[in-house]
């Protein structure tokens, strides 16, 4: 395909990136005599359409990002669409995204990385004070212009909190860099931008990722397992201070993170043993890409165009859930091994604090009469948030389906007889047992995964083929199976839920 002359209104001179979804173009406003870029998109993908359209979607994010006007945004001048496109026209920032910056031999050191970082912080924290969430911060949508200043660039998918266009339980964002809740079909806010803020400080301090391997690997790894301290990895003891900064912004659950981008700056300039600086200094600055760019629009590409794909990355409409394609399975080059993964699931939870060991192993023991293995998940987990023995019972009671079965359960407590939605059998819960108890002893069958996944997925959201998968294959009855799949859960997940639309699905 050849290279317009013009989009709208504007002489393109020179393509800066290109992708599946369009392309990226320096162009000349002839209205104010200046450089600008532009975004456009396929027209094909526009006429996908969902409840409000994509068009719909794209048009209102990008007016709501070009109300924002900060020293460390790109600033968005204009959306437009015309026969062939839409397209989005922003300020042109001579110099390198931070992506080349990281991947270069000469690292940057702690006091650049602070400077990266405040700036960074600076401008999310201005955008999230004005309702807008980026979503997808990576190295990648960060450009360090010529000045040694910061840009964040690539708001297309931002989240405006006025706006119910993009809904937050789609997945948007680039692996590795997403926050666990964008995984689990939770609620988001500004804090996803915070966690992905702490795994852009972990990856300028250490070369790499805290979450690596592949997307479904990555995945898991968000939600479930810690990241290796910072310290550790580099094996440098002087970066222990920023191994708590990095706990607070890498956490799992989005209330114990910083709870907004000027706290996390503000933690992370208490760390500095020297002067930050406010940009990047001059010997630390890569030399643009476009340098040399001869001002006629028939020159095809500039010097090192083909090299920069990332400078500008093509703005990625949200699509809706049904039009997204399933996760393909992972693959690896030949003659490598996929990443290693731990070879088997936690055999157990620990008891929690403040818990007679021998009181807990007692209930356990009495529950699994009824639910069978999954009883040790059930009452550790209930555990950590129950004071007293009875507060224990009613927690966990409500797994056992028989109702005289959990009236007696109860009672062995001194536990008042009770009707509340706690005590309840689970809505719609069948069991092959006459005496209510879970089954238990079934080896596995094929299609259980499937199955499995299907009845986690409107609790865990996208991965719960994951969870499914991974549990199984350390599972050689549906008992175990269930209990493994308990064991992962998050606190914030209802296990009673899980449970019984596990049972239910397995029949």
């Amino acid at each position: 395909m050849s290279m317009p002359t013009h989009v709208g209104p504007y002489s393109i001179r020179a393509v800066i990136g290109s992708g599946a979804m369009g392309i990226v173009y320096l162009a000349h406003d002839p209205g104010i005599d200046r450089a600008v870029a532009i975004k456009t998109i396929h027209r094909g993908l526009l006429e996908l359409s969902d409840d409000q359209g994509v068009a719909a979607r794209f048009r209102v994010e990008a007016k709501a990002a070009g109300r924002l006007t900060h020293r460390n945004i790109v600033q968005i001048y204009q959306f437009g669409e015309d026969a062939d496109c839409a397209y989005i026209v922003m300020e042109y920032v001579a110099g390198r995204n931070l992506r080349d910056y990281v991947q270069a031999p000469r690292k940057l050191e702690v006091p650049q990385v602070l400077c990266v970082m405040t700036q960074l912080l600076d401008g999310l924290h201005y955008a999230h004070e004005r309702g807008i969430v980026h979503r997808d911060i990576k190295p990648a949508n960060l450009l360090i212009a010529d000045d040694g200043r910061l840009k964040i660039t690539d708001f297309g998918i931002a989240r405006t909190e006025t706006s119910n266009l993009t809904r937050a339980n789609m997945i948007v964002g680039s692996p590795g860099y997403i926050a666990p809740e964008q995984y689990t079909d939770r609620e988001i806010d500004r804090r996803v931008d915070i966690f992905s803020a702490g795994v852009l400080l972990y990856r300028m301090m250490s070369g790499t990722t805290p979450f690596v391997g592949t997307d479904d690997a990555i995945m898991y790894k968000i939600v479930y397992e810690p990241h290796k301290p910072l310290s550790e990895v580099t094996n440098d003891a002087a970066l222990k201070p920023f191994d708590v900064v990095l706990d607070r912004a890498l956490a799992k659950d989005p209330a114990q993170r910083y709870p907004n981008a000027l706290a996390m700056r503000t933690a992370l300039l208490a760390l500095a043993t020297e002067a930050v600086p406010e940009v990047l200094p001059a010997h630390m600055l890569m030399p643009p890409l476009l340098e040399g760019l001869e001002a006629s629009p028939t020159v095809p590409k500039a010097r090192g165009a083909t090299e920069i794909p990332v400078t500008y990355p093509p703005i990625v409409p949200t699509v809706p859930d049904s039009a997204r394609p399933p996760l393909a399975p992972s693959k690896s080059l030949p003659g490598t091994s996929p990443p290693s993964l731990p070879p088997s699931l936690p055999p157990s939870i620990p008891p929690p604090t403040g818990w007679d060991t021998a009181l807990l192993t007692e209930v356990e023991r009495e529950l699994a009469q009824h639910v069978g293995a999954v009883a040790r998940v059930l009452v550790r987990r209930a555990a950590r948030g129950a004071s007293s023995l009875a507060e224990l019972r009613h927690a966990v009671a409500g797994a056992i389906v028989d109702i005289d079965a959990r009236e007696t359960f109860l009672a062995k407590a001194g536990a008042p007889r009770t009707q509340s939605a706690v005590t309840q059998a689970p809505a719609g819960f069948h069991s092959s047992r006459t005496d209510g108890a879970a089954p238990s002893g079934a080896p596995m069958r094929e299609g259980d995964v499937d199955k499995a996944a299907a009845a986690l997925l409107s609790s865990l959201g996208p991965i719960a083929r994951v969870v499914a998968k991974r549990c199984a294959a350390n599972s050689k009855t549906r008992e175990q199976f269930v209990a493994s799949v308990m064991e992962q859960l998050t606190p914030a997940v209802d296990a009673r839920r899980v449970l019984a639309d596990l049972w239910r699905a397995l029949g």
